[in-house]
């Protein structure tokens, strides 16, 4: 078993003085406020956005740690401190953007010159999104956010004799034997029915503390505040609706062909649950060696993309390796899933994974370091935090993308096995697209209807998922029939409404892979272009200047589905001469 690295983070150890930072943030408003010049006005919110790094710094290292080991006891008191000052953090920009907002037209504009009208529009969601009224209900929120962490992450499954974490459990859902399939499904689900309670309740109480927080800002649902948190300002609740009606209109029928054929390829007359991570008959590619292993390999790739591309991809990774910035490896007690966290006072980032043996340790590897690379890139080249830091959906855009882009160098991680990667990605990249609309229509039912019982939410779930998920066969697996089966998707728990944003930068991902089959040059000049540009613009305004279709336009998600579907019957020619349907 891996254990816990036993060095901090950079910074993480570092004394940070919260008082003091609050103390200096307060200065930086007051000398906003009291601006009359633009060259004040400029010079106050860059000395304000120095402070923000340093809590963001602060911020980022201590959660980082409480994640490496949720069982450790100074890194959860150290959380709970976190947990417990995230009213006072939200003050501090609050007070900040207050004194922004009571600006002048001349200074306003003045400002939004030298920074972009995109961040002063977010600035405007954030001001909505907070008052110290619900100070208490935030730290709430916080804690209720780390307990259900800490209870999937502490989680042990008794698999093949062996107590396993849920990562590790989930990897035999790749298996080519359908009997060890079956078993795995069977653990893994069996641990969340065990604590459906728990996490029903934990629920419970967020939807409840999140409704609070929404009635004490005036509002009458949650959605429209966590619209707000999530900074999106030229989409909202009705364009979302339709996007994800474009997408049950041309990717569901899509994602059933690709369902219909893996049953067909598997010799199955349907599938069930336990079968969908394997699109075809024997071992689904792995990598070639461990986590340690892996990064040496990516080493070699990305300075390769960096002698061919024009990036710093290469440049980036052997600092990250250098300072102690990667956590790849599955372990006890470490929290599930997989992150990057960007620390600005390094003007580097980190990146935290789960590698449990399959594919999808090479995916959400080049996932992470998109985030990575598109972090460190809007460091070079912008000035303020805001401008680098983009809004998820953008974020997701650098992430997907680089899957996508790194296809040429995955034989140095599957070897002969690389074709067969590159067709088994692209189909669950496109079948991953209902389910992330299913996420998200949930949670819009769930705000919808804050008062309801655990009940009313699993029929709630069990509706959507019948909506976009069709083909989808529980089996035996009680927790799947009854609508549970949501409890595994932290973002659920941890990111509201954060869910769909995968979906729509998947949609632009796609574009990008498809220009980089005709065009890789292009492609990679595209991609450097929207790394550099971080949040400097609005997410529409970004896709636009890229050069790609906006995935609001049904029109778009119907090109996508078809050229998605022809390049997928190219690649399964490719690897078995078959066709995808």
């Amino acid at each position: 078993m891996t254990k816990a690295p036993d060095s901090t983070l950079p910074l993480a150890g570092t004394p940070f003085d919260l008082d003091e930072s609050l103390r200096l943030a307060q200065a930086a408003s007051e000398r906003l406020g009291s601006s009359v010049t633009p060259g004040e006005a400029i010079q106050a919110v860059l000395d304000w956005d120095g402070t923000m790094a340093a809590q963001q710094t602060w911020s980022a290292s201590q959660s980082i740690r409480f994640r490496q080991d949720t069982g450790d006891a100074v890194a959860r008191e150290a959380k709970a401190r976190l947990d417990a000052s995230a009213a006072a953090l939200a003050e501090t920009r609050r007070v900040f953007l207050a004194a922004l907002a009571a600006l002048d037209s001349t200074l306003t504009a003045a400002l939004a010159a030298r920074f972009g009208e995109a961040v002063l529009e977010r600035w405007s969601c954030e001001l909505r999104s907070f008052d110290p009224v619900i100070g208490d209900e935030l730290a709430e929120e916080q804690r209720l956010q780390s307990d259900a962490m800490a209870l999937t992450g502490g989680a042990r499954v008794e698999f093949q004799g062996e107590s396993r974490t849920l990562p590790a459990v989930a990897a035999f859902l790749t298996s080519p034997d359908r009997e060890t399939r079956r078993a795995a499904a069977a653990a893994r689900w069996g641990w969340f029915a065990e604590h459906r309670e728990a996490l029903d309740g934990q629920f419970d109480d967020l939807v409840r503390v999140r409704h609070g927080i929404a009635n004490k800002l005036g509002l009458g649902s949650f959605t429209e505040l966590a619209y707000d948190r999530m900074r999106r300002t030229d989409y909202g609740p009705a364009e979302v609706a339709r996007f994800r009606s474009a997408i049950e209109q041309h990717v569901v029928p899509l994602v059933e062909t690709i369902r219909s054929r893996q049953a067909e390829s598997l010799g199955l007359e349907g599938l069930s649950i336990f079968d969908e991570g394997v699109q075809g008959p024997g071992e689904s590619p792995t990598p070639g060696g461990d986590a340690p292993w892996m990064e040496d390999r990516a080493a070699e790739m990305f300075r390769d993309v960096d002698h061919t591309a024009g990036t710093h991809l290469g440049e980036l990774f052997d600092r990250m390796r250098a300072d102690g910035l990667l956590d790849l490896a599955a372990r006890e007690g470490k929290g599930a899933g997989g992150f990057c966290s960007f620390l600005p006072s390094l003007g580097m980032p980190f990146i935290f994974a789960n590698f449990n043996g399959t594919a999808g340790d090479a995916r959400v590897f080049t996932h992470e370091m998109g985030h990575a690379y598109q972090g460190f890139s809007s460091h070079r080249a912008l000035e303020l935090g805001d401008q680098r830091r983009c809004t998820s959906e953008t974020a997701e855009i650098h992430s997907m993308s680089l899957e996508f882009l790194s296809w040429p160098w995955m034989e140095l991680f599957f070897g002969e096995a690389a074709p067969r990667f590159r067709a088994e990605h692209l189909a669950q990249q496109i079948a991953f697209l209902p389910y992330g609309c299913a996420i998200d229509h949930f949670q819009h039912r769930v705000y919808e209807e804050p008062d309801a019982p655990a009940l009313k939410r699993h029929a709630m779930w069990a509706e959507v998922e019948r909506r976009y998920l069709p083909w989808r066969d529980w089996g035996d697996i009680p927790h799947g029939k009854d609508g549970a089966a949501w409890q595994a998707q932290l973002h659920v728990y941890q990111y509201p409404f954060y869910y769909i944003d995968y979906v729509l930068a998947e949609l632009v991902a796609l574009q990008l892979m498809e220009l980089s089959l005709r065009d890789a040059a292009a492609a990679w000049s595209a991609y450097q272009r929207l790394c550099e540009t971080g949040g400097s613009k609005s997410f529409r305004t970004l896709v636009r200047d890229a050069g790609l279709g906006d995935p609001f336009d049904p029109e778009v998600v119907r090109a996508v589905a078809e050229r998605s579907s022809a390049i997928l019957s190219e690649l399964w020619g490719e690897t078995s001469g078959a066709s995808a349907g």
